[in-house]
């Protein structure tokens, strides 16, 4: 398979050969004796081609203005692209840390709760702190999968499976304080 060349390059490449082709002509008519008909009609001739060279050149130099400009079009939508794309890193970083701080904010309540029933439940009254416990299990669990759904309808996956795991723990924990039916 053969690859184009860049547009910048071929007119790069096409001016240096206009621009040598010029140069020769220009050579070749500073060498020419005018000292006969002949030799001034030829040199008329030749100057005539160098005239029409330098057109051409001119031609390819408005040409490769021309692609710098497309070249410049393609840089600007590849910059709006990245900053696009920036925004977008920068929206969903914000967004991953707001749920981050709310996991950890989720961890806390857990790990309080755990510290809490370890000495409610050398308490007296038994029925009253598991009670108690299961009440505040019920929220950490509505918590955490609320949680797990929110990160998964905005696609942090990873997050999502933090939170059922921190969710099934507790439905777990709710089991054998038994407050919650054991699964089927």
């Amino acid at each position: 398979m053969h690859k184009q060349t860049p547009e910048l390059v071929a007119a790069a490449e096409t001016i240096e050969t206009e621009q040598q082709r010029l140069e020769e002509l220009a050579d070749a008519l500073a060498k020419t004796k005018l000292q006969t008909e002949k030799t001034i009609s030829r040199a008329a001739r030749d100057l005539q081609a160098a005239l029409e060279q330098q057109e051409t050149l001119a031609n390819s130099l408005r040409g490769l203005g021309e692609a710098m400009l497309r070249m410049q079009e393609r840089q600007q939508a590849a910059v709006a692209k990245l900053g696009a794309r920036a925004n977008e890193i920068q929206l969903r970083r914000t967004r991953l840390s707001e749920l981050m701080l709310a996991y950890a904010a989720l961890g806390a309540k857990a790990a309080e709760l755990v510290e809490t029933m370890s000495t409610s439940l050398e308490a007296a009254d038994k029925a009253t702190a598991i009670a108690e416990a299961d009440g505040k299990l019920v929220a950490i669990v509505a918590e955490a999968a609320g949680l797990a759904k929110t990160a998964r309808d905005e696609d942090f996956t990873e997050l999502a499976r933090e939170a059922d795991v921190l969710k099934q723990k507790f439905d777990g924990v709710r089991v054998q304080l038994g407050t919650k039916p054991k699964p089927n």
